[in-house]
């Protein structure tokens, strides 16, 4: 289960940095497709990826990009979207603010709800460095993700 969070945090973290294209072929099992059709009736412009035993659907959905994840048996494990930091719940903002005094903040995050737990991926730097944290929902838990020297 560890691997899938490492493997879906991957894609979040992927799809907040890559635009989407049409793909060639989908690599998809028609069961996954139908299912992620009927719950995603106004995608536009899905592209799937497949790693090991799970799909991943890149799209857009209200002029945001999302990504989903689904197991084989079209199971949806997590869900992924990009949204502006002005968009976050305000305890999560306030709750990096304080910690994060002397930072700038992206003006995007991700969002990432995977096994019924949304978390928020946000940035922010100073001179010296930039942080990706990781926080929780609620804003009382906040981690550094990835540290980048300038």
């Amino acid at each position: 289960m560890k691997k899938l969070k490492t493997i879906f945090a991957a894609a979040a973290l992927l799809l907040a940095t890559s635009a989407f294209a049409k793909s060639g072929p989908e690599k998809v099992a028609p069961k996954v497709k139908a299912i992620f059709e009927k719950n995603f009736t106004q995608a536009a412009n899905v592209s799937w990826e497949k790693s090991e035993d799970y799909y991943f659907a890149n799209f857009t959905l209200n002029a945001k990009n999302v990504s989903v994840a689904y197991n084989e048996n079209g199971d949806l494990l997590g869900i992924s979207r990009v949204i502006e930091t002005a968009q976050l719940p305000v305890n999560v903002s306030l709750a990096i603010s304080s910690k994060y005094e002397g930072y700038t903040v992206a003006k995007s995050a991700t969002e990432l709800t995977y096994d019924g737990e949304t978390s928020y991926y946000v940035s922010v730097a100073n001179d010296k460095q930039v942080l990706r944290l990781k926080c929780s929902s609620s804003g009382d838990s906040i981690d550094v993700d990835s540290k980048t020297k300038k």
